[in-house]
């Protein structure tokens, strides 16, 4: 279950990065890591808009995921069929540089990882006090802390 739908990341989000076809896949994929990043928390909160703002943010970063992904993917097919990508050019005295399909590759992976590493960081910024991310044990009432008022 997406916990943000088109409308919601245009309107309230005021997002603009990412067009309608692909929202559904990308929010249903940031709903994915929410509920793994809340320990199932998320999907008790569904109406919560901290959880909907997280849902769009995250539903962005994996828009770049898969940009630096295709990114990658182009510059080893690259390497394959060609002597690879044009890094500088010169006129005088004529001189051509190709850098390596591999090193182009290897930095879109590397920018793929980065970006695959702040998810948590992106989660936590809108869900950090709602008390979804706590990671200690419940009171046994149903609450997460520090909401609970059976303590």
């Amino acid at each position: 279950m997406a916990y943000a739908d088109y409308r919601y990341y245009i309107t309230t989000y005021l997002g603009t990065a990412i067009q309608e076809a692909d929202f559904p896949r990308l929010s249903l994929r940031a709903s994915s890591f929410l509920d793994y990043y809340t320990q199932g928390r998320a999907a008790r909160n569904a109406g919560l808009d901290a959880l909907k703002m997280a849902c769009c943010a995250v539903a962005e970063q994996y828009q770049a995921i898969d940009a630096a992904q295709a990114l990658a993917q182009k510059a080893l097919s690259a390497s394959v069929t060609s002597e690879g990508e044009l890094q500088s050019q010169s006129v005088g005295s004529w001189s051509k540089t190709y850098r390596s399909g591999g090193d182009s590759a290897q930095q879109a992976l590397s920018s793929a990882q980065a970006a695959q590493a702040s998810l948590g960081a992106i989660a936590q910024q809108y869900l950090g006090a709602t008390g979804l991310l706590y990671r200690g044990r419940g009171c046994g009432c149903g609450y997460v802390p520090p909401y609970c008022d059976a303590l």
